[in-house]
């Protein structure tokens, strides 16, 4: 391997990192440099061009655009107040109430959309409002949501998983059943908080006002069509009914039926405008990975997967020792590095060099989500931080500072999914997918 071009490549993609530039700008520019510095390369650019277009003309990469549509629909058709209201129905009348609301009603969106951006910005109105008009100061209520948000891309469906299972060949229905019980994890975790805060400063019970048996009732029957969502996908992944895009094609399906038929609020003029931003989303999403597949491509030919893992064998690094050191890799990146562009590098890169050393890549894909989801809520460039911070009306610095301790419950339950390995595996392995 020759060390200088890929030292070019990685210095200036960090470079173009750190000091702000688009990250879509920073991945194309550090792949264009790797032709420019190469020997030989410059005449190569047309291959540029190509393996540009040939990483995002993969069939699997449709149910990226169709997961985010049906995400948007259900918020559009007011899925998502639906969802708080049987949230309340389920753990409103809790002390800290609101707070619990907050976080079931994220792990049930979470079925639906498999996004936290989305979550953020579908759930995060309705649930700021709320836990304000409760009584809960707005950095809190802020900092909940934004944490509770990362469960999204855990539970399935998960646009992650999707993008790990492409990238590495590995079952997208093990992955999901495997990202079940962490996902669950993460919630359980975040509510343990909540019961340490709700103990300290005096959160109030928000039952549900006239509550009685007809309400619970209604409010179930309309919450009746977005719990069914995840059974239906998940169900037919399982069953062989249909592949992830296809299932990814049933929720858009599924969303615009219970939209236009059942709730009867989606009008002409709401899908053009959840269309017009579907497709700033899915471009963006597409142009990264374009640019992610070029690198990804200089990467191998330059062997270095080959030279990483011969390091590793020479280090004789044992599994626990390999996994640390790249959870720890994963997590100094989040600070400066979205989720989907980690998992575009060094899921290719880091997965075979893991099963090499005898760790179940479904373990791994896991692994890795829950670490690329934490760098969500870390800063200076968690997008969940900033995306939040415009949700919630609260400054930057105060949502980090509140954040905090959500921030080490989500890294606990990191640090339990890497060490017991089946909390990931048991669920698949049970069902017949390992």
């Amino acid at each position: 391997m020759d060390i200088s071009p890929i030292f070019v490549v990685v210095g200036l993609l960090l470079l173009l990192l750190l000091i702000g530039s688009p990250v879509i700008f920073a991945v194309g520019a550090a792949g264009l440099s790797y032709f420019l510095v190469k020997p030989g390369m410059v005449d190569q650019l047309p291959m540029f061009a190509h393996k540009f277009f040939t990483g995002m003309d993969v069939f699997i990469w449709l149910s990226i655009p169709l997961f985010i549509f049906s995400g948007e629909v259900m918020g559009t058709i007011g899925m998502t107040d639906r969802l708080v209201r049987f949230s309340r129905l389920m753990v409103g009348w809790l002390r800290g109430g609101h707070a619990y609301v907050n976080v079931v009603g994220s792990m049930m969106f979470g079925g639906v959309s498999g996004s936290a951006l989305a979550d953020i910005s579908a759930l995060g109105p309705i649930e700021i409002r709320l836990m304000k008009d409760a009584g809960y100061r707005a950095d809190f209520s802020t900092a909940l949501t934004v944490t509770s948000a990362i469960q999204g891309p855990i539970i399935p469906p998960s646009i992650p998983m999707i993008i790990f299972s492409s990238l590495t060949n590995t079952s997208v229905a093990a992955l999901y059943l495997g990202g079940v019980v962490p996902g669950i994890l993460i919630g359980l975790a975040q509510m343990t908080v909540v019961f340490v805060m709700t103990r300290m400063y005096g959160f109030p019970k928000n039952p549900i006002a006239g509550l009685n048996l007809g309400m619970a009732a209604r409010i179930f029957l309309d919450a009746f069509w977005a719990i069914m969502m995840p059974l239906i996908i998940l169900g037919g992944i399982l069953s062989g009914v249909f592949t992830p895009t296809e299932a990814a094609a049933v929720a858009v399906a599924y969303s615009l039926v219970v939209g236009v038929f059942a709730y009867r609020t989606l009008t002409v003029q709401k899908l053009w405008q959840l269309l017009d931003r579907v497709a700033r989303t899915s471009a963006s999403i597409y142009l990264i990975v374009g640019f992610a597949t070029i690198l990804g491509w200089v990467f191998a030919a330059e062997q270095v997967p080959g030279s990483i893992r011969a390091l590793v064998g020479q280090y004789q690094l044992s599994p626990w020792l390999f996994l640390l050191l790249v959870n720890l890799f994963f997590l100094v990146n989040g600070l400066f590095i979205s989720d989907s562009v980690q998992l575009l590098l060094f899921a290719p890169l880091f997965t075979p060099i893991a099963a090499s050393l005898g760790i179940d890549p479904v373990h791994f894909g896991v692994m890795m989500t829950v670490n690329v989801m934490i760098g969500l809520i870390t800063p200076p460039y968690g997008l969940g931080l900033y995306l939040g911070a415009i949700v919630g009306g609260v400054a930057l610095q105060d949502l980090v500072r509140a954040t905090l301790p959500f921030l080490a419950s989500a890294i606990t339950v990191l640090l339990l999914v890497t060490y017991v390995p089946e909390l990931v595996l048991a669920l698949p392995r049970w069902l017949g997918f390992l």
